[in-house]
């Protein structure tokens, strides 16, 4: 085999690798996407299955960006403190460990076994079955991805160039912390980094003396990508967890740094194979970072509240209350925030919007009706940002239940926006009316108060309804959508069968014929309110 094919038939089992790491990370997510969202609304009564959780999830889903998010999810809705969370990402480097570990063992033959399991389960018809399947085809490949790089590393040992950097890096660690760091960044994936090093170590290209600063840099490496997204993360705690996970690691390998042979004695004691001594370098390295750090990770916590407060600048620009772009990493975990941030904007136009209606349209200046109108500046920003997340969110390979639920909340937002929009038609109608020194008179509010009253009551139903996704309380709104119909026909028919009063001037017989027209735009934008609350309630309930 020439050069060019050893580097094609590497670069393939690389590939092959990544495919596998890839495939098997999403495929498990998608099988175990209805279970995960379970668990993360039962976990509040169970705190300890945050940590388990977090742990399996490192181990199946071969992420640590998944594990933050998850940790960050578990402290946003009170779950687990800070120090816990911090608890969660040190046991995250373990089960790195874990699957290092899996991966350093010789099955082969498993793996290809694994691989026509999971094309019968693929074929199977059950789409829950299809993600396992795929996910155990994705494990084989994994190992064949091994299997290649190992045989394209044999002629390695023959070209000086390569043998000489390669052992150059045991005389010089720093250099090699370097790039192990480099290299993991590079790759955004720390398990490939090491699927490379056993298959160096395999053909005895690298020894333990570089095996050992390699690791260092690794560990580091991982973290650097997760430490980047943090710093556009809106929560205080993602960008928290992020800085605690590079800091253990930059740590703990400054305290390594002054033993390394004697780490390297340490690990050669427990195996003579080269590429299990890479696993268990990697797994001996995060077991002391747990040993150093967890004792003290309430006190770290505390440290890093300081350090990256939460930020109080009431003019900093608009940012979503609940929605983490990390979140993405996991479908079942965004969607979850998607849900409270719709509900977070449901309850701000009802507070900041459609509760202000009455005292707006009776007020003889227009200040009100500008933080009224500014405030739906804001709807339009969440309506936006909202619908661009989602469509990403959509581009993840969603199961086809998170992508009828990733419709729905479409929807939904769509719906929201859209009484805002009504509400700040009602608010320019009166401040059409200020521009003529006109007011609404209280008896033309006092006919409209009981249709009011129904679009409110029937909106705080929904925003009941959307908490727990309640199709039972979102009928109610349906239900009762006729009465408010017919006092909506009621209140029509009373105005437009009202003539003006003659007696007076003409100028008096136009304004109260704009005071009548207005209330009938009043009442139709009321009743529009109406009709986007029941789509809603059609969405929970599945009718749409």
């Amino acid at each position: 085999m020439g050069i060019f094919g050893t580097v094609v038939t590497f670069l393939g089992g690389l590939g092959l690798f990544m495919y596998g790491v890839q495939t098997t990370s999403e495929e498990l997510q998608k099988f175990a996407a209805h279970r995960l969202k379970e668990i993360l609304h039962s976990i509040t009564q169970r705190k300890f299955l945050a940590i388990l959780l977090g742990m399996v999830m490192t181990v199946a889903f071969q992420s640590s960006a998944a594990t933050t998010v998850l940790v960050v999810e578990f402290v946003n809705a009170g779950m687990i403190n800070l120090g816990q969370a911090l608890g969660i990402v040190l046991g995250s480097a373990v089960g790195t460990s874990i699957s290092i570990q899996l991966i350093a063992f010789q099955i082969l033959d498993v793996a290809l076994g694994a691989v026509f399991v999971g094309f019968v389960l693929y074929f199977s018809g059950k789409k829950q079955w299809k993600h396992l399947g795929h996910s155990l085809i994705g494990f084989g490949l994994i190992f064949v991805g091994m299997s290649n790089m190992s045989n394209a590393s044999v002629p390695l040992r023959n070209i000086p160039e390569v043998y000489t950097f390669l052992s150059h890096l045991g005389k010089q660690p720093i250099l090699a912390i370097i790039v192990g760091l480099g290299f993991t960044a590079l790759l955004q994936s720390s398990t490939a980094v090491f699927a490379i090093m056993m298959s160096l170590a395999g053909q005895n290209l690298l020894g333990l003396v570089a095996i050992v600063p390699l690791v260092l840099g690794a560990h580091i490496g991982g973290t650097l990508t997760t430490l980047l997204t943090s710093l556009t993360a809106q929560k205080m705690d993602a960008k928290r967890a992020a800085v605690a996970n590079t800091g253990y690691k930059v740590v703990a390998a400054a305290l390594v740094f002054p033993f390394l042979p004697q780490f390297a004695r340490l690990i050669q004691w427990t195996t003579s194979d080269l590429q299990r001594q890479v696993a268990n370098a990697h797994l001996l390295f995060a077991v002391f970072m747990v040993i150093i750090f967890f004792p003290f990770n309430n006190i770290i916590a505390k440290g890093l509240n300081q350090v990256i407060p939460v930020r109080l600048d009431q003019e900093t620009p608009l940012k979503f209350r609940v929605i983490d772009e990390v979140s993405l990493e996991v479908p079942a975990v965004a969607l979850r925030q998607v849900h409270e941030e719709i509900r977070a904007l449901g309850e701000f136009i009802y507070f900041k919007m459609l509760q202000r209606v009455p005292e707006v349209l009776l007020a003889s200046k227009d200040d009100l009706a500008e933080e009224v109108v500014k405030a739906e500046e804001e709807v339009d920003w969440y309506y936006r940002h909202t619908m661009r997340f989602l469509a990403v969110l959509s581009q993840k390979g969603l199961t086809d239940e998170q992508a009828e639920e990733c419709m729905n909340v479409q929807f939904i937002v769509k719906e929201l926006e859209h009484i805002g929009d009504a509400v700040v038609a009602m608010v320019q109608l009166t401040k059409k009316l200020h521009r003529e020194d006109l007011n609404v008179p209280a008896r033309n509010w006092d006919h409209l108060d009981d249709l009011y009253q129904q679009v409110t009551d029937h909106f705080v139903t929904i925003l009941r309804a959307l908490t727990l996704w309640d199709s039972q309380t979102a009928a109610e709104v349906i239900r009762e959508h006729p009465e408010t119909t017919r006092t909506q026909r009621d209140l029509q028919f009373n105005f437009l069968a009202q003539s003006p009063q003659q007696s007076g001037l003409e100028s008096r017989l136009r304004t109260e014929e704009k005071f009548r027209y207005t209330t009938l735009d009043l009442i139709n934008l009321l009743y529009r309110v109406d009709e986007h609350t029941v789509n809603i309630a059609k969405v929970v309930m599945g009718i749409v």
